[in-house]
C-alpha cells in the first residue's frame, strides 16, 4: 500500500463494522432512519466481512462440516457413556466374583 494512500478509518481491534457504517446506524438512532433496505445492506456487508476473515467461503459445505461435527461429538459421548458403563459392569462383577470365590473356600 503507497504511503500516501489513507486508509478507510476502522475501529480498533477486530471488529466487522466500519466507521461508515456506525455513522449510519447513529443517524437512525438520532431519527434520521436509514430505509429497510440500508439495514439489510449494512447487515449483509458486515455478514460477508465476518465470513470473509474467518475464511468460510462456501455456506452449504460449512453447515455440512458441522452436521458432520456434530455427529462426531454425540458418537464420541454416545461411546464414552456407553463404555464407562460396560467397565463399571465388568469391575463390578469381578469384585462380585472374588468375593463368591472367596466365601466358597476356592484355592
Amino acid at each position: 500500500m503507497p504511503s500516501s494512500a489513507v486508509p478507510e478509518p476502522m475501529l480498533p481491534g477486530n471488529y466487522v463494522l466500519r466507521e461508515s457504517d456506525i455513522e449510519r446506524i447513529v443517524a437512525a438512532v438520532r431519527g434520521q432512519s436509514p430505509s429497510r433496505d440500508d439495514m439489510e445492506e449494512i447487515a449483509e456487508k458486515a455478514v460477508n466481512r465476518f465470513l470473509d476473515r474467518v475464511g468460510i467461503d462456501d455456506i452449504p459445505g460449512f453447515r455440512k462440516d458441522l452436521t458432520a461435527m456434530r455427529s462426531a461429538r454425540e458418537i464420541r459421548e454416545s461411546l464414552i457413556k456407553n463404555g464407562l458403563g460396560a467397565v463399571l459392569t465388568l469391575l463390578i462383577g469381578g469384585i462380585g466374583t472374588a468375593i463368591w470365590l472367596a466365601i466358597k473356600g476356592v484355592k
